[in-house]
């Protein structure tokens, strides 16, 4: 069963018979997508997420989510199922906090859950449609620190100075890297009080960072989930424990957590494949061939040429693809020669580790990756045929306009 199907199973048992465990985390990972600006206007103390799951059906129609909604953007169904059973009815939310800094390449949200146990759950967002996201994301390879990693930090510090006991923190893709984050470098005061960290199926960290002291003392709470066909999950370095999980759909579309699998109060476990595998030696040898410099150096052209479309969402871009593609191109070759030699270098260093990884996987018995490359293009393509622009954004939650922020 996936997640609504687990929460029509176990939404009539309250926490106190059976207690919060990985598959309510995910749930609560998910949230963070909604959309609370509007209703959490003043982001301030708690509020009853019952009577805020009742503003947002005055203002969206809970059937279009159902029928048009992809990925992220059906969220909302699962705050549906949550206030159909007594689990998490005594819920509160608050501390909404969503923070976009286009010049200092940081997009941030987070939110808290008052658990009817009296736990925290503090839920970082992962990366939305926006360019600034996606650019953040990859400055993750040749900085330790980012704009929003920093931001995850003061938040945490914030919000656990404001209240009383035990927290779990927890994010799905890059807000499972803020929560390990925010875990590890808080103030040492309210790290003792985080019993749980989980990062659902997010990137790890450069070395220094699993090095630091403050990582190391915060590594035994932290539960990596990933489906098996991971790859935003497997990108960087990440030693912690890893629950390798079922999703019932293909390659790279395993990254949304609506397919995960859960068996009872556990998700189902499974095994790393051989798609995640290759993918995980294609871009780390491809990383390795460069050094920081040059890895933000690429960055900051390939980005500056897409923002070149003035486009400033990926779902913008995607709407218009052959005109963007050919701005993208004219301006390719009005740039320095270092720079379009920087371009082709990279370009021609990762298609020669994606063929050393495929000759690595069959002479190492692995004969279905290719099939899986070509299965998970095939429903990429499906997904793009029907509408959906998971192609290029399905690993975000798509936002739609700002909140308010806790300062």
């Amino acid at each position: 069963m996936e997640l609504l199907d687990y929460l029509a199973w176990r939404n009539d048992v309250p926490l106190s018979l059976s207690p919060f465990n990985e598959v309510d985390n995910v749930i609560f990972s998910y949230l963070s997508y909604i959309e609370f600006g509007k209703l959490l206007e003043n982001g301030d103390g708690f509020f009853d997420l019952k009577e805020q799951y009742e503003h947002f059906c005055e203002k969206h129609s809970m059937e279009e989510i159902k029928t048009a909604g992809q990925f992220t953007e059906r969220a909302p169904l699962l705050l549906q199922k949550m206030m159909e059973g007594a689990r998490f009815q005594e819920t509160k939310v608050g501390y909404y906090v969503k923070d976009f800094d286009k010049d200092t390449v940081k997009q941030f949200a987070a939110l808290c859950f008052l658990l009817p146990d009296g736990t925290n759950y503090v839920s970082f967002r992962g990366t939305d449609e926006t360019i600034t996201g996606w650019r953040e994301d990859f400055l993750m390879s040749c900085q330790s620190e980012t704009a929003g990693s920093k931001e995850a930090v003061s938040y945490f510090n914030k919000v656990a100075k404001a209240l009383e006991g035990k927290f779990i923190l927890g994010g799905h893709s890059k807000g499972g890297n803020f929560a390990m984050y925010a875990a590890a470098f808080c103030e040492p005061e309210y790290k003792e009080r985080i019993v749980q960290v989980y990062n659902n199926d997010g990137p790890g960290f450069r070395e220094e960072i699993i090095q630091s002291p403050e990582f190391q003392e915060i590594l035994p709470k932290i539960l990596t989930v990933a489906p098996q066909s991971s790859i935003i999950g497997q990108l960087l370095s990440n030693p912690a424990e890893q629950h390798v999980i079922h999703s019932t759909a293909k390659g790279i579309l395993q990254h949304d957590a609506m397919t995960w699998e859960a068996e009872k109060d556990t998700l189902v476990s499974s095994e790393l494949d051989e798609l995640s595998e290759y993918t995980k030696t294609t871009l780390g040898s491809w990383l390795e061939s460069m050094d920081d410099e040059t890895r933000e150096s690429l960055c900051t052209t390939a980005f500056s040429l897409i923002e070149s479309t003035k486009s400033e969402t990926f779902i913008e871009f995607s709407g218009n693809l052959m005109k963007n593609m050919e701005t993208i191109w004219k301006e390719m070759g009005k740039l320095p020669e270092d720079k379009k030699k920087e371009i082709m270098n990279a370009l021609s260093k990762l298609i020669e580790s994606s063929k050393q990884a495929a000759v690595s996987q069959i002479k190492s018995g692995g004969q279905t990756v290719i099939s899986q490359l070509q299965s998970s293009g095939q429903a990429l393509l499906s997904q793009m045929q029907t509408g959906s622009h998971a192609a290029i954004s399905q690993v975000m939650g798509k936002t739609k306009e700002e909140g308010e922020n806790f300062r």
